[in-house]
């Protein structure tokens, strides 16, 4: 991959990354992004925090780490999974559908500022679905970037609150024509999501896959 490819998938996918300073107010998690554990037999993405924990089923698809740091690689669609805190952990204690939509609505109009102010990128045509998987909403969101961007052409998005975080699926999208195949990976993961109300030991956790 050329260097200013490298770059620009790094800062387009990352956003999230370098956009939770208003977010930011608790003190879980430590590590703001799920790990890829690989076994004999099934992959996972899983998180460890300090206090809850989350793993999402790979299973039997091909996974590995991508060249691109913090993104996952299945089956030939790069993956990426993080957790930022909400602006007030006191929002998440008695949530509503109406107050949890507006918090991740709240989280992607961040997101979409970030893009627009801080990376210049004046995306186009984006779109919304709200999506239940086995109780757990999700808003999946997707828009297309410029086209003389040689690089990516949409990045698709799949979120849920995580307790007092969110926890968001992200996937660019390099050929027009591939958008549909990131959409399902990151249904189909999103739909695996086991939360746990402790820590994890990831070590102990991959010896078992």
């Amino acid at each position: 991959m050329k260097p200013v490819a490298f770059a620009l998938i790094l800062a387009l996918g990352s956003g999230f990354f370098s956009s939770i300073g208003a977010y930011a107010q608790t003190s879980d998690p430590q590590d703001e992004h799920a790990l890829l554990l690989t076994g004999k037999k099934r992959s996972l993405i899983a998180y460890a925090g300090n206090g809850h924990s989350f793993t999402l089923e790979i299973g039997a698809h091909t996974a590995k780490p991508s060249d691109i740091p913090g993104f996952i690689n299945i089956d030939k669609q790069i993956v990426q999974s993080t957790l930022v805190p909400v602006p007030n952990p006191n929002d998440v204690q008695s949530l509503t559908p109406a107050k949890e939509k507006t918090l991740l609505l709240g989280y992607m109009n961040y997101e979409l500022k970030y893009y627009r102010k801080k990376l210049n990128q004046r995306y186009t045509h984006l779109q919304t679905e709200w999506v239940e998987l086995h109780g757990r909403l999700f808003l999946l969101w997707y828009f297309d970037l410029p086209e003389n961007d040689k690089v990516v052409s949409r990045q698709v998005y799949a979120s849920t609150l995580f307790y007092n975080q969110v926890m968001d699926l992200n996937a660019p999208v390099f050929k027009a024509d591939d958008w549909g195949k990131a959409r399902t990976t990151l249904v189909r993961l999103a739909g695996t999501m086991k939360t746990f109300d402790k820590p994890l030991d990831l070590e102990a956790l991959r010896k078992k896959l």
